[in-house]
């Protein structure tokens, strides 16, 4: 058996070796890949383009100007005398935001009897995590003077106007940064990506090609295709995926606190587990077109329940209950886990003996797909 399944192997390897485009294409393609998206979002949303409405044009309001510049959040671009004339630019997309400051916005703040100033805010929801970061800074100057202000009107005497003073401490990713949760997640879906469109296409290559009918002579059995369909898209995918996390841990700095030996053999199991996905959908496949489209269709619904785009926790009950299904789901969060959080086995054993099982049953799937096959 040993004997045979070495040669198989071999076999598999020359034959993957056969197409160096799409060696190089499934290493650093997913490298390039990520290497884009932690560039983009490790650094903050700065200079966000903003409209500015200034009927009060005093020293007031100039001080506020200065304090929302000072944040770097916002670019002032356009200086308009009515407030009417900045929707056209949040419409057309040539602004995120637009603050206005009324004509008494000055009196009414050195003057504060009767009513306090207010200070129109227009924000673009169209796209939510650039409004977000506007909003979150906005909300930080007006309480920045509104402290001011207080200590000011109190004589000079700072006081806590508060009852309830919260003392907060962010564990894990204390500056906040999304490349610390993006990456991560971006590494672990295109190390499953890889593997399964890989692996997808193998089976379904030897029946396209006739080799499969060719191969049902000789004394193979499924499990030994199955084992020598294997090796390329482990060495593949693995290598793919180690190269990405030398680059996430040595350019764009996501900590490794937890132990190596365990991240890795963990990844390698849950590679194998997606491993056998692909391989089912390669034996199932009458070509390699379809087994692209099947595997295609799989990667992007593990992207859903995988968490990165939409958190699990806030889709609704029946998704939420969909989710375990699929072994992305428990990968990530074990990744995670270990990654940034430096935890052991003991705190995500039931995700990892969830995917035991899919491994399990997945296996018997691939096999008994083999079996349909006519495979003695």
């Amino acid at each position: 058996m040993f004997y045979r399944l070495w040669f198989l192997i071999v076999k598999e390897l020359i034959q993957m070796m056969r197409y160096k485009a799409l060696v190089i294409m499934v290493i650093f393609g997913p490298l390039a890949e990520m290497s884009l998206v932690a560039w983009s979002t490790a650094a903050p949303i700065t200079n966000l383009p903003t409209v500015v409405v200034d009927q009060s044009r005093s020293e007031e309001s100039r001080a506020l100007l200065t304090a929302f510049n000072n944040t770097e959040t916002f670019e002032f671009e356009h200086y308009l005398g009515n407030p009417t004339e900045a929707t056209p630019y949040i419409e057309s997309g040539e602004a995120v935001a637009a603050l206005i400051i009324p004509t008494n916005y000055g009196q009414q703040l050195a003057n504060p009897i009767g009513s306090f100033p207010e200070v129109g805010f227009i924000l673009d929801g169209s796209d939510p995590i650039a409004a977000a970061e506007a909003l979150n800074s906005a909300q930080g100057v007006v309480e920045h003077m509104n402290q001011k202000l207080a200590v000011q009107w109190n004589g000079g005497r700072e006081e806590n106007f508060s009852l309830v003073q919260p003392r907060l401490r962010v564990r894990y990713n204390e500056e906040m940064k999304k490349s610390i949760y993006t990456v991560p997640s971006e590494l672990g879906l295109i190390l499953f990506a890889i593997t399964v469109m890989v692996a997808g296409i193998g089976i379904a290559r030897e029946r396209e090609l006739g080799t499969l009918e060719q191969l049902t002579v000789t004394p193979i059995s499924r499990l030994e295709l199955i084992i020598a369909k294997s090796v390329p898209a482990v060495l593949l995918g693995f290598t793919a995926f180690l190269l990405m996390l030398a680059v996430a841990m040595l350019v764009f700095g996501i900590p490794m606190r937890g132990s190596w030996a365990l991240l890795l053999t963990i990844s390698f199991f849950f590679l194998m587990v997606e491993l056998n996905i692909g391989l089912m959908v390669s034996a199932y496949a009458k070509n390699q077109m379809q087994a692209l489209l099947l595997t295609f269709t799989w990667v992007m619904v593990e992207f859903f329940f995988s968490g990165y785009g939409v958190p699990v926790e806030n889709m609704p009950d029946i998704l939420q209950k969909i989710a375990p299904i699929f072994p992305i789901h428990h990968y990530m969060i074990i990744f995670r886990s270990i990654l940034l959080k430096g935890v052991g086995l003991g705190a995500f054993w039931p995700q990892l003996l969830a995917g035991f099982v899919i491994g399990v049953v997945v296996l018997m799937l691939t096999i008994w797909f083999m079996g349909r096959q006519k495979w003695e």
